[in-house]
């Protein structure tokens, strides 16, 4: 350290002075206009000096493992200048005290006097954390963050009167008021600079707006030229003119328009685009020259120049008319028009972010050539390479960069600019060549779009293929800006709409071995979906994993085969933005294909699984699985083609003439200078653009899949900063947002499209919102659904206005391009809508209480989150409930809806006595359908359900971790639990997490139905069905115990198999029981340092649930992979090294004269003895077989055997047995087979799945 205070016990003497100077000239040049009145005249800093004696740095601590572009390091300083420690005799002599003094001019004229007031001694102390982010670009640094690790010493003697000589310092001599004042400071810089908080300084950004980059263009026409003189006498049709175009302040700008041969008054009607860095204080010159073919330069005719600040005031000026002034003479006169294009501002986002609007087509494109590597030094001799790039746009040579010698990994940092009027279809190409032979070294050549969405998401290195056959892949490091225009003017650039090529179905499945940033517990992770930068698509938040599974289905509209797709996965915070976990990205062009005449091919991946690393930080941190499809549209006219029909085909074919002339014209010069060229052959797509045809909307629309435009003209509001969001269906994102209004009026057009899956049900809903992405509903300010269908078909033709409300309207045209592929029926609508339930009764349901009996209720849950319990049915077996409830669901394919019977308690936790997940994917539309549905455990579930087929709107801010309006839900009666949507007790499966805050309101749901049960906190006890009264309470006491220890082995062993497929029982009712979130409270929360959960779902997985029961269709374990050694419980298993997992399934018995009958199941094994299950007493049926059909999970060495005992029930006393038998697992190892086991008068049949590890 001491070389640094070395170094800043020199530098500060020298430089001391000149900062007190500067100081006080800015502060007074303030000051002099900021007198504050009531006597006091002026303001002056008279004095300002820190003093001679330097900070000094105690200590610097430096973070090494925060990676290669991350620099962290800890700074302990102190500023004492009044410590005199280490001083010799002649620093102590010429000593300079810090010193502060403020003049206070009070008076007039004569009677004025100047009073100082002084501020000595000053001391500052402190530590402080330094974090530098670096990059590739200049200069280097990406962002600066500082924070004061702790509060800083402040000190220093204040004298507001008497200055130098009677001077009090008030700050010691009145109590408290030096703490007061230090709190005050403190309190300031507490939200700024004190750790946690933190001040961020974004170097990039700083540099990049002193930049000396565009911010908008210039459209130029020059119209005509009249009374042109080149001298006293001018003969008529003697000149060859043109005008040679400059601007003032950047001199790279220069353009021509062509020349016109002998004419005196010439037209050229000719547009130049002037990418301009400034307006005002910038002037255009137009100077008119004389072509003179016979000498070395030009005649110079005239000049005018014109100031381009006006176009501040006005942005479009017609019909210019200025003097050509040449030597003080009028010698001619120049028409023009001039209209500015500013670019338009990023949207700047809630949490802070910029949105560039990268999907207009219009814009100015900045490209910077940074380096490339592994290039191919094979031609050269010496194996070094003297090379330059050359950057095409369009196959036009725009950029050459200079020549470097003997460099293989050139570095050239060249930036330029471009105007680009069809960002999708513009080539990019970049040809490193080496200087001695000209031979081309690298190549890069690729979309446009394709170079702005990486550059987007930090991937600056892009591969390229090799040039030559055998040759590296070269690399270049290449960044690409994007600013958007709006220039709609007809007259200036010819813009069409064009017509999208299809829609995209992107089914996200699952991720895995996320990135976790949480010191205690692990992420909430969600995936957001961007295409053109813009928010899509957003998942559920998953709670507490990094394997969260998502299984959520979107689709897209694509325009063209450039698009792509930006994953990213977020973590959600309760508090502050959320955290990125890394981001993966799709290429929609991999899953494009054509035939022959240029048609796109449908592509059906929905059944391919493809995983994509996820990079976080430039490293793989984590896979993100998903399924991509693709469904092509009819290549159709758009609107605006078939206006322009005749002007449309024309250009088209102008191209190909000029594509063909250009040939032509390189293939002239390569035939005729083969030495000074090379012919590079390029692989180029030779496939046609397919020809379009001309689809009436009456035949358009009898397709019920394809992609909707809407075109957003313009609108009234009553309110000032409007913006219109475009949304289909059940979509919560728009498919685009229109510009703010311009007070409250909306001139400026934009366009967004939707992939529409059922065009006859489809809707469209228009939203207005301040903010250009809403979170909140309270943000939307008003919100209108319509018919698809219906607004299509009356704003096709031509425009309409629509009123969303008395006071607010739009003016809007839409447009239809169908496809004609037929989507899965779960694709369509039949996928969303309201289920109907009728929830019946239930049927031998597992017993929980001594007396036999459970006091059941049936909870619904939806993705684990619980939506509605039933009331409870005391000391039964067969609970009849006769309830029903109406929710909606998103998807009914892919979401999952679990029943689950609990047996409440009134002091203890309410015990899960069987579960049931339902796949109701195959039920019919709007017709009821009554079926039966069994317990994993026992006992059957009789439903009745109808599904009505409806899009549903997504809640925006919902705070139970789903997207869905939970207040729709209604019932007979209605008893939506309070604090249990969302609720670690509702998750499902083993380790779920906790699933957030959930809903805080039960009966406020819907209001006059059941009570009111109310979450006070996590660890409160949440209010169940009614409780029993205190006679049932009493008479429950004597039936228990007169059920004896038998009732007490059913509780335990009905415990053992309920538990099998569930990590949690309900929701906690004491603080001793078990709850899946790390957390049980808030104030555990605090005391870890974890914020307050998010709105999150729990992480569900077939391995955690029962297998999916179908309506009508029986629930058969036998084969189910959804328990097997890692998912049963370990009381009910034999463990050890050499134990094998196996399923026994009680099937029925037969032979027996006894009414009613029960099974116990025991493992034996050479060391214990154990009882793993009892069926429940079933009767003789009208064939004389007594039925069961109960599985149950265990766990043994091949030595063991399995023990039955048939027990005949009696209700008044004890069960009796009456046969036993037994079943050697040695002999059935590594088989599955239906096994009669001799016992007494009859044989138990039963069904043995036996396989090793190895099998």
């Amino acid at each position: 350290m001491e070389w640094l205070n070395s170094f800043l016990d020199k530098f500060w003497v020298i430089y001391m002075p000149a900062l007190s100077e500067q100081v006080m000239f800015q502060a007074n040049e303030v000051l002099k206009d900021s007198a504050p009145g009531f006597g006091i005249e002026a303001l002056s800093l008279d004095e300002f000096t820190l003093g001679s004696k330097a900070p000094r740095v105690d200590s610097i601590k430096s973070y090494t493992r925060k990676g290669a572009d991350h620099i962290e390091m800890d700074w302990a300083f102190a500023f004492t200048p009044n410590d005199t420690d280490g001083m010799t005799k002649q620093e102590l002599k010429r000593k300079i005290n810090p010193k502060v003094a403020l003049g206070v001019t009070i008076g007039k004229a004569f009677i004025s006097k100047s009073l100082p007031i002084l501020v000595e001694d000053m001391s500052f102390k402190g530590r402080m954390n330094i974090k530098l982010k670096l990059s590739q670009n200049f200069p280097h640094v990406k962002m600066v963050s500082v924070q004061f690790l702790e509060a800083p010493t402040i000190d220093y003697a204040l004298k507001p009167v008497g200055g130098d000589t009677l001077g009090i310092d008030i700050m010691s001599f009145i109590p408290g008021l030096s703490s007061f004042v230090n709190g005050l400071i403190h309190t300031n810089l507490r939200p700024m600079l004190y750790a946690p908080n933190s001040l961020d300084i974004d170097v990039e950004e700083i540099m990049a707006q002193q930049s000396n980059d565009s911010i908008g263009v210039a459209a130029l026409t020059i119209k005509r030229l009249t009374g042109l003189k080149t001298g006293i006498e001018t003969k008529e049709n003697s000149i060859n003119p043109y005008v040679q175009i400059k601007v003032s302040n950047n001199a790279d700008i220069e353009e021509k328009t062509k020349v016109k041969k002998e004419t005196n008054d010439p037209v050229f009607l000719e547009t130049k685009y002037l990418l301009l860095n400034a307006l005002d204080g910038n002037n255009l010159t137009l100077t008119v020259n004389d072509l003179k073919t016979d000498q070395a330069e030009d005649f110079v005719i005239g000049t005018i120049d014109y100031p381009l600040g006006s176009l501040l005031q006005k942005e479009t000026q017609t019909g210019i008319v200025k003097n050509i002034v040449e030597g003080g003479k009028v010698v001619g006169k120049i028409e023009f028009d001039l209209r500015w294009f500013p670019a338009l501002e990023p949207q700047i986002l809630e949490d802070g972010s910029k949105d560039d609007n990268t999907e207009s087509e219009i814009g100015i494109l900045k490209v910077n050539l940074h380096e490339a590597k592994d290039l191919d030094i094979r031609q050269s001799v010496v194996g070094l390479l003297n090379p330059y790039a050359e950057i095409y746009i369009n196959h036009e040579l725009v950029k050459t960069t200079r020549k470097l010698r003997q460099k293989n990994e050139p570095q050239w940092e060249k930036a330029f600019e471009s105007l680009i009027t069809q960002q999708s279809e513009t080539q990019v190409q970049v040809l490193v060549k080496d200087a001695v032979e000209d031979n081309v070294i690298g190549k890069l050549d690729a979309n446009l779009q394709d170079l702005i969405f990486e550059s987007s998401r930090g991937q600056e290195w892009i591969k390229t293929p090799p040039v030559n056959e055998g040759g590296p892949h070269t690399k270049f490091r290449i960044t690409t800006s994007w600013k958007a225009l709006g220039m709609t003017d007809d007259a200036v650039v010819k813009s069409q709409y064009t017509n999208s090529i299809g829609g995209l179905r992107l089914h996200l499945r699952s991720a895995s071995d996320l990135v976790n940033l949480e010191a205690v517990g692990k992420v909430d992770p969600y995936v957001r979906v961007l295409l053109n930068g813009k928010l899509k698509a957003k998942t559920n938040t998953i709670a507490e994993t990094l394997d969260p599974n998502f299984n959520a289905v979107y689709f897209f509209p694509i325009a063209n085969e450039h698009q792509h797709l930006l994953l990213e996965l977020m973590d959600e915070e309760a508090e502050g933005k959320d955290r990125s976990l890394g981001s993966a990205a799709i290429n929609v062009n991999d899953f494009l294909k054509k035939n022959k005449e240029g048609y796109f091919l449908g592509y059906d991946g929905s059944n391919e699984t493809i995983e994509q690393p996820v990079l976080f930080n430039g490293k793989t941190h984590g896979y993100l699985r998903y399924s991509v499809s693709f469904i092509p549209t009819i290549p159709v006219y758009t609107i605006s083609q078939l206006e322009n029909k005749e002007e449309y085909l024309a250009t088209l074919k102008q191209k190909e003439r000029d594509e063909e002339a250009k040939r032509l014209r390189e293939e002239k010069l390569y035939n005729e200078h083969p030495n000074e060229y090379e012919w590079i052959e390029i692989n180029e797509d030779t496939i046609p653009d397919p020809e379009k045809i001309e689809l009436p909307l009456e035949k358009a629309i009898k397709y019920r899949t394809g992609n909707v435009a809407v075109h957003v003209l313009s609108g009234k509001f009553d309110k000032s900063d409007y913006r219109v969001h475009t949304l289909f269906d059940d979509h919560a994102y728009p498919s685009g947002v229109s510009p703010a209004a311009d007070g409250k009026l909306l001139n400026i057009s934009s366009s967004s499209e939707g992939f529409v899956r059922d065009l006859p049900n489809s809707k469209l809903i228009f939203r207005l919102a301040k903010k250009a992405e809403v979170n909140n509903e309270k943000d939307i300010a008003v919100e209108k659904i319509f018919e698809t269908i219906d607004i299509l078909q009356r704003a096709n033709a031509r425009p309409i206005e629509i009123k969303l409300n008395e006071k607010n309207a739009i003016k809007v045209q839409l447009e239809f391009i169908p496809s004609a592929v037929k989507l899965a029926p779960l694709d369509t609508i039949l996928d969303v809508g309201h289920f109907y339930f009728d929830i019946l009764n239930a049927k031998g349901i597992p017993a929980a209480d001594k007396n036999g009996k459970s006091d059941a209720f049936l909870s619904i849950k939806l993705d684990g989150v619980e939506i509605y319990r039933t009331d409870k049915k005391r000391k039964t077996l067969d609970p009849v409930w006769n309830e029903s409830v109406e929710f909606p669901v998103m998807s009914r394919s892919r979401q999952i809806i679990l029943l689950q019977i609990y047996d409440w308690d009134l002091t203890h936790d309410d015990r899960l006595l069987g579960s049931v997940n339902l796949d109701l994917s195959t039920l019919e539309p709007l017709q009821s359908t009554q079926f039966s549905v069994k317990l994993d455990t026992e006992g059957t579930i009789n439903l009745r359900t109808t599904f009505k087929p409806d899009y549903i709107r997504p809640k925006l801010g919902s705070k139970t971790g789903l997207p869905l309006d939970f207040s729709t839900i209604s019932g007979a009666p209605v008893k939506l639990v309070g604090g249990a949507a969302g609720m670690a007790g509702t998750a499902v499966g083993s380790g779920v997490g906790f699933a957030g805050d959930g809903v805080s309101k039960g009966a406020g749901f819907v209001k006059g139905f059941g009570r009111s049960k109310k979450k006070k906190s996590d660890d409160s006890e949440p209010q169940a069905p009614p409780a029993p009264s205190a006679m049932e309470g009493a008479k429950e006491g004597e039936d228990e115990e007169e059920e004896g220890a038998d009732a007490d082995e059913s509780r335990d062993e009905v415990s053992e198999v309920s538990s099998q497929f569930t990590g949690s029982q309900s929701p906690s009712k004491n603080d001793n029981a078990t709850n899946k979130s790390p957390y049980t409270n808030d104030l555990q929360s605090l005391r870890s340092g974890k914020p307050p959960s998010v709105a999150a779902v729990p992480n569900l997985t077939s391995e955690g649930l029962p297998p999916p029961q179908r309506p009508n269709v029986g629930h058969h374990r036998i084969v189910s992979q959804s328990s097997d050694s890692t998912s049963v419980t370990g009381s009910s298993i034999h463990t050890g090294p050499d134990a094998i997992p196996g399923r026994i399934t009680v099937v029925s018995a037969s032979g027996y004269s006894s009414s009613s009958l029960e099974v116990k199941v025991m493992v034996k094994t050479t060391t214990k003895e154990k009882v793993i299950h009892k069926t429940r007493g079933s009767k003789l049926d009208k064939d004389n077989l007594v039925k069961w059909n109960e599985t149950v999970p265990f766990k043994s060495t091949s030595d063991g055997e399995l023990l039955f005992s048939l027990r005949e029930v009696h209700r008044l006393g004890k069960n009796v047995e009456i046969a036993t038998a037994s079943l050697p697992l040695e002999n059935y190892v590594d088989s599955e087979q239906e096994i009669s086991l001799p016992a007494g008068d009859g044989q138990i049949d039963v069904l043995l799945r036996y396989f090793s590890a190895e099998a």
